[in-house]
């Protein structure tokens, strides 16, 4: 019976096939419009629950990083999607970016984003998960779960097969899944923020200070994201073809000058 329902997944994955950017097939359901008003309102629905920040330093300098950012995509990435970004007051090490091009940084990231390149490397990933569709896989890897365990219930399956058939799909497929579009935001980062003039060594430096403050992690397979020394490991990999961005952006007069004083 199992195997019956990961095959009816299969095939309706299979329906709506589609390729990231790194050429990797994807399973997308919801039309980039409905992701859009949906990264929207909970974009709206953040500002008006979550502080935001009214140091002029602060927003002056993370939108400054966002414009660089930005700017290194290409003409219609940047005519598709309504770019924003804002600085929440909240003190934790973090930044998303919803769907529709909405950007989102609290300013304790600042305390270990220490500069414009690291604060860069940090957008540029999560403007990468947006450009990579990967909300939209996520959310359409939960409908299929979710159809796949509704099936299961109305063929009479017991509730241990139930059980059974959740967890696989949580091990064997969605924490794998995670640490993919992790990894391939990685990728798209890094070749972005050098794209913009950023030096992308720095994105070494600033995984490496996210792990000094990190604390405690489970093991990588049990994780949603890649092990610190994993993501350095596929960073340092990349660095040659990265400077190779960065140095023909910076002859081409892309040369990024964000300022941050800290008071």
């Amino acid at each position: 019976m199992l195997r019956s329902i990961y095959l009816l997944l299969a095939a309706l994955a299979c329906v709506a096939c589609a390729t990231s950017p790194l050429d990797r097939r994807q399973v997308v359901l919801y039309s980039d419009q409905d992701m859009a008003r949906q990264g929207e309102q909970a974009y709206r629905e953040m500002q008006a629950q979550v502080p935001i920040s009214s140091n002029q330093n602060e927003i002056s300098f993370v939108q400054c990083v966002a414009d660089h950012v930005v700017a290194a995509l290409s003409q219609q990435q940047r005519a598709n999607l309504d770019w924003e970004v804002t600085v929440f007051d909240q003190d934790q090490a973090n930044a998303f970016a919803l769907p529709g091009g909405k950007i989102g940084v609290y300013n304790g990231l600042l305390d270990v984003a220490v500069n414009q390149h690291q604060l860069a490397a940090v957008m540029a990933h999560e403007v990468g998960h947006v450009l990579a569709n990967h909300s939209n896989e996520r959310a359409s890897q939960s409908t299929l779960r979710n159809v796949g365990i509704a099936a299961a219930r109305i063929l009479g399956a017991s509730d241990t097969a139930v059980e059974v058939l959740d967890q696989g799909t949580q091990l064997g497929i969605f924490l794998p899944f995670n640490r993919t579009q992790e990894s391939e935001a990685d990728v798209i980062g890094v070749m972005m923020m050098a794209e913009a003039g950023f030096d992308p060594e720095q994105s070494i430096l600033l995984w490496e200070n996210m792990n000094e403050v990190g604390g405690a992690r489970p093991p990588e397979f049990l994780s949603t994201h890649p092990s610190p020394e994993t993501r350095i490991a596929e960073l340092q990999r990349m660095m040659p073809s990265a400077n190779n961005v960065m140095a023909a952006a910076r002859a081409q007069g892309r040369n990024p000058d964000c300022v941050f004083i800290r008071q």
